[in-house]
Order: structure tokens, then C-alpha cells, then sequence
């Protein structure tokens, strides 16, 4: 059995670095107690850089520091090769979900628009190729008895 391989969309990620609820708390615990691999790029690396040093945070070099280090340890780096098609303005997250190397299992994101655009243009074509899910199932799901995961 092996561990679940997850693109967290940088809106989730950023909630779970920056905020201290129950469910930023959850996100943060699965990756760190490993019932989940999240996978970052290049790309999306650089998003999480830059979103954490945007001057509205208020985050100094030392914090920022800090919330990287509670994520990127825990993350493997990969390339996203996506073959095929993929849908027209795709999320950095979501093209190394559809990633070929990623080989990830699940696509993480809370925008409603965001996953329903990639359920008809990508999940359509390739139904078992990953599962897209909102924060809140995604969470039920490691919790839920006889979870799937498979890499």
C-alpha cells in the first residue's frame, strides 16, 4: 500500500500554511504524518514563494522561511511532462496533477469553476487518471474506512 500522491492547488496550500483552523490543521497533519505526498514543481514552488512574500501577508523573510519549511520537506519535486491535451488555462497544480511523472492520484482544489472545467476537459477523457476533490472531501477521504491509496 502506498501513499496517496496529491497537487495541492496554491489557494489550499496557502490555507493550510497561513491559517490555524481545524481544517488548515488536518491539511498540514496529512502531509507531515504522511498519509499523503503532496507533489510540487518547479512552477508551483515559485507560486508559494511569491504568494508568501506578497507585502499584504505581512510575513517577514524568517516566517515565510518557516511556513516553507512545514511544507517543502515533506513534498517531492517533480516535472510536470503532461502528453495529451490539457484543458486551455489550467492551474499550475492542475497540470502537474494530469502530469504523467506526477503519476498523482488526486488534484486538491476549493474552486468550484477551477474543478468543474477540469471534470469536462481532462477527467472526461480519462476518467480513473485522477480524482479532483475540494479540501473538505479530500480530508474525508483519509479518514474514511477502506480509503483509496494507491499512487
Amino acid at each position: 500500500m502506498s501513499v496517496r500522491r496529491v497537487a495541492l492547488d496554491l489557494p489550499v496550500l496557502l490555507q493550510a500554511l497561513l491559517c490555524s483552523d481545524a481544517k488548515s490543521q488536518a491539511l498540514r497533519q496529512a502531509w507531515q504524518g504522511a498519509d499523503c505526498l503532496p507533489l510540487v514543481s518547479a512552477e508551483t514552488a515559485q507560486s508559494l514563494i511569491s504568494a508568501l512574500s506578497f507585502p499584504g501577508l505581512q510575513l517577514s523573510g524568517a516566517q515565510q522561511q518557516e511556513l516553507l519549511a512545514d511544507f517543502l520537506p515533506y513534498a517531492e519535486v517533480v516535472q510536470p511532462l503532461v502528453t495529451g491535451r490539457r484543458p486551455r488555462a489550467a492551474s499550475p497544480s492542475l497540470q502537474l496533477a494530469l502530469s504523467e511523472q506526477a503519476r498523482a492520484s488526486t488534484w486538491v482544489s476549493d474552486c468550484p469553476k477551477e474543478r468543474g472545467r477540469c471534470q469536462r476537459a481532462w477527467l472526461r477523457r480519462q476518467p480513473d487518471a485522477v480524482r479532483s476533490l475540494s479540501s473538505d472531501e479530500f480530508l474525508a477521504s483519509l479518514s474514511a474506512p477502506g480509503q483509496d491509496v494507491t499512487s
